[in-house]
Parts: C-alpha cells; structure tokens; sequence
C-alpha cells in the first residue's frame, strides 16, 4: 500500500496494490474516486479537497508525489547532455536539490522547462535578423540583416 499527498492539489491517494494499466474509475461521492482493475478490484482511492476531510497538518507529513530523476537519467529522458541540464540548474531554470556530489532533477520542473524551450532549442531569433534572399548585387555577398 502507498500513500501520497499532493500538496497542490489538495488530493489524497491510498493505492492498495501496484497494478498497472487503465484502471476504471468510479466517483462514489462528491471528490471521492475508486479505481478498480480488469476484475473489477479495488486497486486505489483519490480523495480530492482532502484538506477538508482530514487535518492539513496530518496530510504534510505524507509523501508527496514528486519524482527526482538523476542528472543522468534527466539528459537520457530530455535528450540534453548532463552539461546543459547542469547550466539550467545553476540558472535557475530547472528545479533540482543537491544530494552529496548529484544533482536530482524535479522531473516536473524538467518536463516544464522542455516545453518552454523553442523547437529548436534556442530563443526565438528576431524577426528581422535572417539572410536576405536573391542574387547578390556587385558580385558580394548575401548580407544578413
């Protein structure tokens, strides 16, 4: 059995079992959720608006659900070299907490971080800052505006 808190979202989960896949889920009562495996067990609860339910400060001392990937785990999964992820850390674009020698990486504030980026990887270019097009005039070379 594994209990969580999150703290945001003011929710509380009790999973029962460490079942995968699509669980179907039933509401029971108004922010009360069940989910029930393939054989129709109960497999987790979801109290939602937990705080109202259940002193706040009994809630806190429950874990949270934040997962921390290593340094090297976050570069397999961003596809960014450890370098780089290390340089937004110390920027302080990337939440991360520092364990002796490592660094682990909030796997939500990187998932953040990677949809904040432009496609490309770099910051948008100005508007106007692209090589002219055509054929060049005197024999010299495309100039960038």
């Amino acid at each position: 059995m594994h209990i969580q808190y999150d703290v945001q979202a003011d929710a509380l989960t009790i999973q029962l079992t460490s079942e995968r896949g699509r669980p179907r889920t039933v509401q029971v009562a108004p922010g009360v959720h069940l989910d029930f495996d393939r054989s129709n067990r109960l497999i987790a609860l979801e109290l939602l608006d937990a705080s109202h339910h259940v002193p706040r400060h009994a809630l806190e001392q429950l874990p949270s659900p934040k997962r921390y990937l290593t340094l090297a785990e976050a570069a397999k999964e961003s596809h960014l070299s450890a370098d780089t992820l290390r340089s937004q850390i110390h920027k302080g674009r990337i939440t991360a907490i520092k364990r002796g020698r490592d660094w682990l990486v909030d796997a939500t504030a990187l998932t953040n971080y990677l949809e904040s980026r432009d496609a490309r990887g770099r910051p948008a270019a100005h508007p106007r800052a692209r090589v002219r097009r055509g054929r060049p005039k005197n024999g010299t070379t495309p100039k960038v505006a």
